[in-house]
């Protein structure tokens, strides 16, 4: 099974998840299977009627742009028109009611940008690839245009609008708002060197030894394990060297806690004697506090540009669904959907 799940953009501000799964084999056995149409006029705006057929096509159009490779099954085809007609529906509607806006405008759009948007979502054969869709080429350049309409538009009325409203001096409050709650926690970098005898008093001294070693010698932790197979205390004491550590507030034990906040980076415990929870002998550890990250927030540098583009989004979202509001209240739009109504059936 391959399932395909991607995000569909039918135009820059208004966006619908498509979630089209196909099964290949079972797919390409129903070859000979087509889609029935229910045609109907859904919907009127500003005199233009809106029907199964139309919508349709619209459909036809984003689903070749994201799968070509399923453009020639109709059991694919049928599943994506199901699954999305309602959304890509209103989404014509706001598409026909930004057209008038456009109009009333006289926004200017050239044949060439139409024949570049062509090119891009068919490829360089335009005519066969329309064919393979059943669409003609006055068809689909209609449809392009308007999207081509629909991306000048909402930049005009909407995302100019939301980059102004989104000042330096907005982004620094959000900034202040959101490291309340996103703070990097604190974290330490470790290792720690564990001392086990059956003579409590035995295994004090040689942990005092060890650290004798690493601090008043300056042996190399990284030698410790060959330097203690010479000395004597290593047939009495059963001794570890843990692997280098790194952990955060939540995973750090409380008692290695304690004694690594009293640590510089770079610097060694004096033994500590603490309980094992193993078998609840007296153990004496050593610590090595590889580096220190106290609790911090993100630099304001590396996340500017994110918590820019979300308050952009925020403001994208606030100014369309404005902008669209206006123009249903300037423009006729007449819906005529029945209850229960499936524009499409498979046969």
């Amino acid at each position: 099974m391959k399932k395909l799940q991607q995000l569909l953009t039918v135009f820059p501000l208004l966006i619908m998840p498509l979630h089209l799964i196909a099964e290949p084999f079972s797919l390409a056995s129903e070859k000979n299977t087509s889609v029935m149409v229910n045609n109907r006029i859904l919907a009127n705006v500003n005199g233009k009627s809106i029907s199964v057929v139309d919508l349709m096509k619209k459909m036809d159009i984003l689903f070749y742009r994201e799968f070509p490779e399923y453009a020639s099954i109709p059991q694919a085809r049928y599943q994506f028109y199901i699954a999305n007609w309602k959304s890509v529906l209103k989404e014509m509607i706001d598409k026909e009611l930004i057209v008038a806006d456009s109009e009333e405008a006289k926004l200017p759009m050239s044949s060439g940008d139409v024949r570049q948007e062509m090119e891009r979502i068919f490829g360089p054969n335009i005519i066969g690839n329309l064919d393979t869709i059943g669409m003609s080429f006055d068809e689909a350049t209609a449809i392009v245009q308007g999207d081509l309409i629909i991306q000048r538009m909402l930049y005009v009325r909407v995302n100019s609008k939301a980059l102004r409203n989104v000042t330096p001096l907005d982004v620094r409050n959000y900034y202040e708002e959101y490291i309340k709650d996103n703070k990097q926690p604190a974290s330490w970098t470790y290792r720690v060197v564990t001392v086990r005898s059956k003579d409590t008093s035995l295994g004090a001294e040689t942990a005092n030894s060890i650290y004798h070693l690493l601090v008043t010698k300056s042996l190399p932790l990284s030698d410790l394990e060959a330097k203690i197979k010479t000395e004597a205390f290593s047939q009495d004491s059963q001794i570890s060297i843990s692997e280098e550590f790194h952990h955060g507030e939540k995973e750090i034990s409380p008692a290695y806690k304690e004694t690594l906040l009293l640590l510089n980076s770079g610097t060694y415990s004096k033994p500590v004697a603490q309980q094992s929870r193993a078998d609840k002998s007296t153990v004496f550890r050593l610590f090595f506090l590889k580096e220190y990250k106290p609790e911090s927030a993100p630099p304001y540098g590396e996340i500017e540009a994110k918590l820019k583009n979300t308050l952009l989004e925020k403001q994208i979202v606030t100014e369309s669904t404005a902008y669209l509001k206006r123009l249903r209240r300037h423009f006729d739009v007449q819906e005529m959907i029945p209850e229960d109504f499936q524009p499409f059936s498979i046969n």
